[in-house]
């Protein structure tokens, strides 16, 4: 225990030093021991066929759906729509005599979704699916079949800060102040049909699904724009989304509030087709040693390798890191274009399976997340918009030095990739000042 806890010791003060000379301390009855540092490892990057994500799964707590198109010369186009089931979440509706007054659906901004344009105008359409939502699991590339017919619709400047002022239903002439969210009118003509159907529509969910599979929400932006909703709350009324019923009767004012199913998913497309990433996916050298590039939703990742690491498997690796550098432009005004604001590691395992290295899993299972696994890129120069951003590989390079046929290679893709729209331009190993770094502090016994 003395000699490990000394190993570690000297490990971590060594961390802040790039050399390659090894370091002999002298234990008593104890063979030499050599703590090498050293960051001279050679590093490639590539650009790779992102995996399709999952939008919907039954064990997972999804919280941000995206919505609109990001379009640019870079990454190519890519757009969101999101599906939502309708539910029941305490009391059934009893529309008899009722007369309908507006019928609005409302949604909560996410502002870890939204990318892009920040002064973008979102054209939102609301349609009818016509076929059901079945599965525990769904991917992004999953669509359902829609009722052309719009039941609803609005053009707006997302507000996503403020709150807002509504017309109280229940005491005319006042009004109220709610947070930040999205507010859809629907048309008259499907708040009708809410009112009229048939009673037995509404004696359970089963029967209100078979009646209503779900809505279909859709956008187009004036520009390259993309918001966040978040749905974490669906199934909880005194949350912010809801399908709300504003009617009257002969004796009084009503509100009936639909709640939302937590069986809710998005759909992605990307196409690169004429984007500068379309080179880099047709050919696997195209000019790696200059840039690479990962985003979020299911668009391209990078591949990271380490191709001289393998010298390293009879020695015992103390603390390994990789540092990378990214780049946005920092003279585009009301944009939001930042890199992937935590950005997470996958491998190849023994199976051949797409897994998380360990750095990332304890990560995940300890929190909070970027203290053990880092990811978060820095700002280290603001005129020129240059980022550092530093990930653990010490529990990766045990699994690829403990276990037969696990590639040491690493996946850089962002964290709650299917919830995410940003983009990572990162430097390769080409470049002079800003290329990726593999340090490790390894003992040599």
């Amino acid at each position: 225990m003395y000699r490990l806890l000394l190993i570690f010791t000297f490990a971590v003060t060594l961390l802040g030093y790039s050399c390659n000379d090894p370091i002999t301390i002298e234990l008593p009855e104890k063979d030499d021991i050599e703590i090498i540092y050293t960051d001279t490892f050679s590093v490639n990057s590539k650009t790779i066929q992102g995996e399709i994500s999952t939008t919907y799964d039954l064990g997972i707590n999804y919280t941000t759906y995206l919505l609109g198109a990001l379009d640019d010369a870079t990454f190519g186009k890519s757009s969101s729509d999101i599906y939502v089931e309708i539910d029941f979440a305490g009391s059934l509706p009893d529309f008899t005599n009722a007369t309908l007054d507006s019928v609005v659906l409302i949604v909560e901004y996410d502002n870890n979704g939204f990318y892009g344009d920040t002064l973008a105008t979102f054209d939102i359409e609301v349609r009818r699916m016509t076929e059901q939502m079945t599965g525990d699991s769904t991917l992004s590339t999953k669509t359902w079949s829609v009722d052309p017919t719009i039941i609803g619709s609005r053009s707006i400047v997302p507000n996503r800060f403020d709150s807002i002022a509504i017309g109280s239903h229940l005491d005319p002439g006042t009004t109220i102040n709610v947070g930040p969210q999205l507010r859809i009118p629907m048309t008259m003509e499907f708040g009708q049909e809410l009112l009229d159907a048939d009673p037995e529509n509404y004696t359970d969910s089963d029967a209100l699904i078979e009646y209503i599979n779900g809505l279909n929400i859709s956008a187009t932006a004036s520009s390259s724009s993309m918001m966040g909703i978040d749905l974490s709350d669906v199934t909880n009324l005194s949350g912010t989304n809801k399908l709300r019923v504003y009617y009257t009767t002969p004796d009084t004012t009503e509100i009936f509030d639909f709640s939302f199913r937590s069986r809710s998913a998005s759909t992605f497309v990307h196409d690169t087709q004429g984007s500068k990433v379309e080179n880099y996916l047709a050919n696997e050298n195209f000019n790696n040693d200059d840039f690479a590039f990962f985003q979020g939703m299911s668009g391209v990742e990078t591949q990271i390798d380490f191709p001289s690491v393998e010298i390293l498997r009879d020695k015992i690796i103390n603390k390994a890191k990789l540092t990378y550098y990214s780049v946005s432009d920092p003279s585009e005004t009301n944009v939001i274009n930042t890199p992937v604001a935590i950005s997470t590691l996958t491998y190849i395992d023994s199976e051949g399976e797409r897994t998380l290295t360990s750095d990332a899993t304890f990560g995940i299972n300890t929190g909070p997340y970027s203290s053990i696994l880092g990811g978060l890129p820095v700002l280290i120069d603001e005129t020129n918009g240059i980022y550092q951003t530093t990930v653990n590989l010490t529990n990766h390079l045990h699994t690829v030095f403990s276990q037969e046929g696990v590639s040491s290679s690493v996946i850089l893709t962002p964290l709650q990739r299917s919830e995410r729209s940003s983009r990572t331009i990162i430097f390769g190993s080409g470049s002079v000042q800003y290329k990726p770094i593999l340090e490790i502090t390894y003992t040599n016994i």
